[in-house]
């Protein structure tokens, strides 16, 4: 059942006052932080500061357990005009904007073009999955259990545990995961979740163009950007989804826009680019720049720990490349800003373990704790550096999928932004844009030795075609430092070649990834409207006094009001078709008949414990809409650890603790009897009286499930002992130590 109108009144009333009062919060800070900015860079500043205000303010809520519906209405507001009235009282009377070099209206036309083909194209995966459910394996299995889990907890304080894998996924950072949970509790449901990255994708196709808007190029970069944005394995892995990439990239290239931008300061005029303006002894950069920096900065790595590569190595070259004297004022400000909206997550996760930030590394010679997890992974965990001397590999799996992933031009691609990298550091004077090349040559260099980045058996790396999203970052900051460099943008007829060039090879690439529906049409039409012609026009025809702010208002207001309609009935439909047809998600096997049944049911507590199937697909058991707590079975070690139960007592004990209404397993905790950790979970509580199968699905492969309804407390006296199915696998020396220090309910 969707919820009732009024709800979604209710919650469309709430975003809409919510984006109101951060927008204006947003504005106005920036008015006050960076009053030179104008244009559609003062926008992006606008957007990063209101998304900076959200976060902080859910945090904080979070932290109180305070994420309520009032809650979050009344205190995001307040925090949006608190922000105002400190912006509008510090904010410099107007005059001090530096407007940027004017482009043609031709190159304007081809970038607005190929900005709305690439939101068109998101729309489409977007709007599948606002009809039939998001199937992506990182959505289901972490992703969206996490929005869900702090939504029904109302708090960011708990670790909610996934799974027993090596990956430890609940220390990952999840500011993305958090605006998914504010938009459940909200809302009542989770529709909103499969167009929350279209947002994303806006403020990232507008940081594109202000990259190399003060060099007057902004329509090459922003072109330069959507080969990347458009490209294979982004459709496949983030329209529709709750993947995080997108976010991340969109403050990632925020972060190195305004440090760019913060030239602009020394701008000679409107006319003139700030590649002309002298550098040499001038102050790398204004504090107002390096504030937004910072706050685009920590936004990044509050996403995904994949964006510190970058993050840390443009801080770096900034703080010594700022020359005496300004290098401490340099560390502050970055140190500060990046910390105070990137930091929470690294603060919750060093709480957790004891004093690890980043879980995933005992940072070396300091040797922090880790929780010590299972040798259990999604696939064998290979980098791409472990088949370097292997060119079958290359021939069989990395060529092909690089070509399904970027593009049939995927080696022109890459060949252009390692040499576009390697030329600004080796050539350019300007030292932001030298440390930001290195940062993106660096981080294809981490990418390589990343683990997982080749996962999968011995010889067939499985995962190498999703897990390019970890070379993207690097991939997408030299791409946008393409058309910067000298010689491609120099004098203004070589500038019109590179546009040229790059939309070709735009265009060459797009044709192989559109998955466009006759049905979607309209939606993807509108939402263009909504995201890409509306705000262009409104600012065109406001900068160019064509428009005054009571036209600029009414537009906004009548998509607004055209959006709140159109929602409602999406919303309905999202409610009545999303995850019905469980072949779409689990395919060739896995717990059809348990996520059915899970999709009826409310405010359950459910336990899940088992094979791959039931652990990437988790998030069909927390119901429709999804108020049912599910939580792997599994034993809580020190410093974050959670590990499979080994012994049937212990697993008794923990389903105990658990106090569940529903247990849904497989027959195995892992698909084949001849790995390790394979323990007969189903075998060990089959007989006990407290439990009542509701549901056996045994001709399912890879293993078989069931799922029982709890009726009483379990006991161990009902485990079985001798029986062939009935086996164990014995604990090594490690795990005996661990059971010992575990702790019990």
């Amino acid at each position: 059942m969707a919820p009732s109108f009024g709800s979604y009144i209710a919650g469309s009333l709430a975003v809409i006052g919510i984006v109101a009062a951060l927008g204006l919060g947003g504005y106005w800070l920036r008015r006050w932080i960076v009053p030179e900015f104008s244009g559609a860079l003062a926008r992006l500043a606008d957007a990063v500061l209101a998304v900076a205000l959200l976060v902080i303010s859910l945090e904080i809520l979070g932290t109180l357990s305070a994420l309520r519906f009032g809650w979050i209405i009344v205190f995001t507001i307040a925090v949006g005009l608190g922000a105002a009235l400190l912006g509008y009282w510090k904010a410099p009377e107007r005059g001090e904007e530096v407007n940027a070099p004017p482009v043609t209206k031709w190159a304007l036309a081809l970038a607005i073009a190929v900005a709305s083909f690439t939101m068109a194209e998101w729309t489409f995966p977007s709007q599948l999955n606002l009809d039939l459910g998001m199937f992506g394996g990182d959505t289901t299995w972490y992703h969206m259990p996490f929005a869900a889990t702090i939504a029904q907890q109302h708090s960011t304080v708990h670790l909610h545990f996934t799974d027993p894998l090596r990956l430890a996924a609940w220390f990952y950072p999840q500011s993305s995961e958090l605006i998914h949970g504010a938009a459940i509790v909200l809302f009542k449901t989770d529709w909103l979740s499969p167009l929350i990255n279209l947002f994303w994708l806006a403020i990232a196709l507008l940081a594109c163009w202000c990259v190399g808007r003060p060099y007057k190029v902004g329509p090459a970069t922003l072109i330069a950007g959507a080969i990347i944005l458009d490209s294979g394995v982004m459709i496949e892995t983030q329209p529709g989804e709750a993947r995080n990439d997108i976010m991340g990239l969109a403050f990632l290239i925020a972060f190195a826009v305004f440090l760019i931008n913060g030239h602009q300061r020394r701008a000679p005029g409107a006319d003139e680019a700030v590649q002309d303006t002298p550098e040499k002894d001038a102050p790398l950069l204004d504090k107002g720049p390096l504030v937004m920096a910072g706050i685009a900065a920590g936004l990044a790595a509050s996403v995904k720990t994949t964006f510190l590569v970058p993050v840390v190595a443009i801080a770096i070259g900034v703080f010594l490349f700022s020359g005496k004297g300004r290098r401490w004022t340099t560390a502050w400000i970055l140190g500060l800003t990046i910390f105070i909206t990137g930091g929470y997550w690294y603060v919750r996760a060093a709480l957790k373990t004891g004093g690890n930030p980043i879980p995933i590394t005992k940072f070396g010679p300091l040797n922090l704790p880790v929780p010590n997890q299972m040798p259990l992974d999604p696939r064998p965990r290979f980098a791409v550096a472990h088949y370097l001397g292997e060119p079958t590999v290359y021939r069989r799996w990395f060529f092909p999928q690089l070509e399904n992933a970027l593009g049939p031009l995927w080696p022109l691609i890459l060949i252009m932004a390692v040499a576009a990298a390697i030329f600004i550091i080796w050539k350019s004077n300007n030292k932001i844009l030298r440390v930001i090349a290195a940062a993106a040559l660096l981080t294809a260099v981490v990418y390589v030795f990343t683990p997982l980045t080749a996962a999968g058996q011995e010889g067939s790396p499985t995962g190498f075609f999703t897990n390019t999203r970890y070379l993207i970052p690097g991939l997408i900051l030299a791409m946008v430092m393409l058309p910067i460099a000298r010689p491609l943008r120099a004098p203004d007829r070589r500038a019109e070649i590179t546009l040229i060039f790059l939309g070709l090879i735009y265009w060459i690439t797009v044709l192989t990834t559109p998955k466009w529906y006759s049905t979607y049409i309209f939606g993807t039409i509108f939402i263009t409207l909504a995201l890409v012609w509306v705000p262009t026009a409104l600012a065109l025809g406001r900068s160019r006094g064509l428009m005054s702010r009571r036209i600029v208002a009414v537009a906004a207001a009548l998509t607004l009001l055209l959006a709140v309609v159109l929602g409602r009935d999406q919303q309905i439909q999202y409610a009545e078709q999303h995850y019905t047809n469980t072949k779409l998600f689990l395919q060739e096997g896995g717990p059809q008949k348990a996520y059915s049944f899970a999709q009826k049911l409310q405010h359950k507590r459910i336990g899940i414990v088992g094979s791959s199937e039931i652990i990437f697909g988790q998030y069909g058991f927390f119901g429709n809409p999804p108020t049912n707590e599910v939580e792997y079975i599994g034993v809580p070690g020190p410093h974050g650890a959670y590990r499979l139960a080994t012994t049937c007592p212990k697993f008794v004990e923990r389903v105990n603790a658990g106090n569940y209404d529903y247990l849904i397993m497989s027959q195995y905790t892992q698909d084949s009897l001849q790995v390790p950790y394979s323990y007969p979970v189903y075998a060990w509580v089959k007989n006990d009286p407290a439990v009542k199968q509701v549901i056996a699905e045994p001709e399912i492969q890879p293993d078989p499930d069931y799922v029982f309804k709890v009726e009483g407390k379990l006991s161990p006296q009902y485990c079985p002992s001798g029986s062939e199915e009935e086996k164990e696998v014995e604990t090594s020396a490690e795990e005996e130590e661990l059971e010992e220090l575990e702790p019990h309910e």
